[in-house]
Order: C-alpha cells, then sequence, then structure tokens
C-alpha cells in the first residue's frame, strides 16, 4: 500500500492498487504497510465505517477505527471502579458493536482540563471567553460574539476560533456546563459524551479478544450528526428559568435553549404562571443535532431519537462547530 498526500483529497492506494479516498485526518494516521478493513457500502450504510491495524505498533493503540455511533450511555463505574461510557455503533459490519470510552479520554479531548505543568493548558474555557464562571447565559454569548469579532481582526489562526468555538460550545449548553464546573472542582467527576452523541467518530485503541467491542484509549476526531432547520415557535412551548428558557416543539420533536440576549428581553420563572397567554412567535434558526435515550415499550427496549439544538445554535442566530 501507499499513500499520497499531495493532493486533495488524499488518497490511498491499496497493494492491488485499488485507490480509495480518505478524509485528510484519518490520511495523516496511515503509514505504508497498514491493513485497512472496510464494508462494501450498500442502501442501508449510515456512515463511513474502517478499522486500521497499524503493522508497525504493538502498543495499547494499534487499532484505528472510524465507525458512526448512536447513543453513549450515560457514566458508570467497570469492575476497577473506574468510569466508563459505551458507544452504539450504527449499522456496522466489521463485527465492532461498541465503543467503550474511558471518561478520561472523554475530559481529555471535549472538556481539556487545565494543567499545572503548562502555563497555555492552564487557560480555562471562562479564560477564552474573557468572562468569570458566575457569566449568565446572556453574558456569554455576549463574550463569544465579542471575541469572535477580536479574533477575527487580529487575524487569530483557525485553532483559536476552533478553541473559543469549543468554549463557548460547552459551556453555553446548561447540562455541559454543569458537567465542566464539576470536573473544574473535582477533575476525577463523570464526564458525559456531549453534542447528542450521534456522528462519527475516530479512536485510537485496540479490539477485545471476541473482536465486537472497541477498547479506545484515544480519541482523535469526532463530528456530530448536524441538521440545518428554520421554523416559527411560540414563546408559550417553552420552561422559563433565571436567565435561560427551554423550548420544546413537541410537533417538530425538537428542543432548544434561549437566553435573554437572543430576543431581547428578560424573564423570570414566574413566567411559567401565565406562559399559555404569549401568542408572540419566534423565528429559529438553528443547527440541531439529534439525541436519544432508551425507553421500554411492549417489553422491548427501543431508541428514542429526538433532536436537539446544538449549545451554539440559537433562536435568530446562526450556530457553531462544537468539534475540533
Amino acid at each position: 500500500m501507499s499513500i499520497s498526500r499531495q493532493h486533495e483529497p488524499p488518497a490511498c492506494v491499496l497493494a492491488n492498487r485499488t485507490k480509495i479516498l480518505l478524509p485528510r485526518l484519518l490520511a495523516r494516521h496511515i503509514d505504508v504497510g497498514d491493513e485497512i478493513a472496510l464494508p462494501i457500502p450498500n442502501d442501508d450504510a449510515v456512515g463511513t465505517e474502517i478499522c486500521i491495524t497499524k503493522t508497525s505498533f504493538s502498543g495499547i493503540e494499534r487499532f484505528l477505527y472510524q465507525a458512526p455511533i448512536g447513543y453513549v450511555t450515560q457514566p458508570k463505574a467497570d469492575k476497577r471502579n473506574q468510569l466508563f461510557v459505551s458507544a452504539e455503533v450504527r449499522h456496522g459490519r466489521l463485527g465492532i458493536s461498541s465503543v467503550f470510552l474511558p471518561c478520561e479520554v472523554l475530559r481529555d479531548y471535549f472538556y481539556r482540563l487545565p494543567q499545572c505543568n503548562d502555563q497555555a493548558a492552564r487557560t480555562t474555557f471562562y479564560d477564552l471567553l474573557c468572562i468569570p464562571a458566575s457569566a449568565s447565559p446572556a453574558e456569554l454569548r455576549v463574550a463569544f460574539k465579542l471575541r469572535t469579532l477580536e479574533l477575527n481582526a487580529a487575524g487569530a489562526p483557525r485553532g483559536e476560533q476552533a478553541a473559543l468555538e469549543r468554549a463557548f460550545n460547552i459551556v453555553g449548553r446548561p447540562e455541559l456546563r454543569a458537567a465542566y464546573d464539576l470536573l473544574l472542582a473535582d477533575p476525577e467527576a463523570p464526564a458525559v459524551f456531549p453534542y447528542g452523541s450521534f456522528g462519527s467518530l475516530l479512536v485510537a485503541g485496540e479490539r477485545s479478544r471476541d473482536g465486537q467491542t472497541f477498547f479506545a484509549r484515544r480519541i482523535l476526531a469526532f463530528s456530530p450528526d448536524l441538521r440545518r432547520r428554520r421554523f416559527h415557535a411560540t414563546l408559550r412551548k417553552c420552561e422559563f428559568y433565571d436567565g435561560s428558557a427551554l423550548c420544546r416543539d413537541v410537533r417538530r420533536k425538537l428542543e432548544f435553549w434561549l437566553d435573554p440576549a437572543v430576543l431581547h428581553t428578560v424573564w423570570d420563572p414566574t413566567w411559567n404562571k401565565w406562559k399559555h397567554l404569549l401568542a408572540t412567535k419566534m423565528d429559529v434558526d438553528g443547527t440541531f443535532v439529534p439525541s436519544g435515550k432508551y425507553r421500554k415499550r411492549h417489553g422491548q427496549w427501543e431508541l428514542v431519537t429526538v433532536p436537539a439544538s446544538r449549545p451554539a445554535s440559537s433562536a435568530l442566530g446562526h450556530g457553531n462547530c462544537p468539534c475540533g
């Protein structure tokens, strides 16, 4: 096998001279002599599944695995009392049905906690946004827009912009912000898989003896499934809290968070007592990711999916890529 990285997109030439095109991120992890296994695509394929065996490496990251994943469990402890989550492989055809992800792997990739031995790594998401940890959702959004303008004006590298987007997409969503704050206080606290978990996951690690489980030691990339939606919704469908509101659209099976800066108004929980009188409609323009959980119906477990807005998406606004 030979690999060409000189052209767009990167091409991989197999031993039988068959050429396949690979994503740049995946191609840079492949070397001459590596073994590549991938199923022949069919009409039921939901994403790219590929398993690479590093022939020149025999450690715990000998394998690379990319697959579309669906439901990810909540953190739980294994027999050694170490926290982990399990990601379900969607329509896998290489024999792997789930990806085992220790919580420390999630923390390293998604949350990137400050390290004491590196000044740059000690920067928290709040530091990147130039706000205190007590900032309200409205203050978070304003700070994100201001910092984006500053980085664009300064011609900052794409990496700095991606770091800012990651920071906002974590602390801009209430449940992820709570998990991040908990991790800042206790680095050993459980870490949840963000962004609805549905998407394409690329990890390095090893396969189980029976080949059905992939034990990830490092996340190389995650790209969530995205869908742009624009529609009208009424304020009466919102549940109002201090500084934020959760809007659920049962008919469209959507939910998303709002903050006062988006609607240019201020509310409090007392609005829930008379929200049925609100006839005001808002124009929602955002990017959504699917999320889901298993429910037992008629004696069987079924996966129920619900599209939810990405942390950076909003009414009357646009989202930003949460992965980087």
